[in-house]
């Protein structure tokens, strides 16, 4: 799979090509929240990539990591020259036919809780709870994307799960157990 190609061009197959382009989609839609802005980024990354796979180190992680990375630095630039980007509207609604109609409610108004919780999170905090918590990636990959060490990761980690928790029973006006 992707995870363990080096930066030679002619080992990326047609499979792991796609499944790079999807994951770097995943993550320029949830920053950019535009199709074709998330697309634009994609195209973006990969074009760096195959004009210049020397820049890819495979000594410093994975093409995945790398990759998404050079995904999320084209959002930012993107983001930079537009609007900021809500994390209401980073997230796919919610399948109504995976709960019960009287869970429906209840796990919708949830749902409307945090995400309104994570936008009032700063812009770091959230995405290393975007990357992490909605992308998967493991510490050492959110090393990779974010630049950072692995131990500042897992403590960023922390606290921004901290400030949501808290945010969302501010809100709701619940106590800490």
């Amino acid at each position: 799979m992707a995870d363990n190609l080096t930066g030679s061009n002619d080992i990326l197959n047609d499979d792991d090509l796609k499944a790079l382009g999807n994951q770097g989609f995943t993550l320029a839609l949830r920053m950019l929240c535009d199709r074709e802005d998330a697309a634009d980024a994609v195209q973006d990354a990969l074009l760096k990539w195959l004009g210049n796979p020397v820049r890819f180190d495979p000594n410093r992680g994975t093409l995945r990591s790398w990759f998404l990375k050079t995904v999320r630095n084209r959002c930012i630039d993107m983001q930079r020259k537009s609007r900021p980007v809500s994390a209401s509207e980073a997230f796919d609604p919610i399948d109504p036919s995976m709960t019960l109609p009287e869970e429906q409610s209840a796990n919708s108004e949830l749902h409307n809780l945090v995400r309104q919780s994570l936008d009032k999170l700063p812009e770091d905090a959230k995405e290393i709870i975007l990357l992490r918590d909605f992308h998967a990636l493991s510490y050492s990959e959110i090393s990779n994307v974010l630049g950072i060490s692995s131990g500042t990761v897992m403590s960023r980690l922390h606290r921004s799960r901290k400030r949501l928790r808290d945010l969302v029973m501010s809100t709701t006006g619940a106590k800490e157990r």
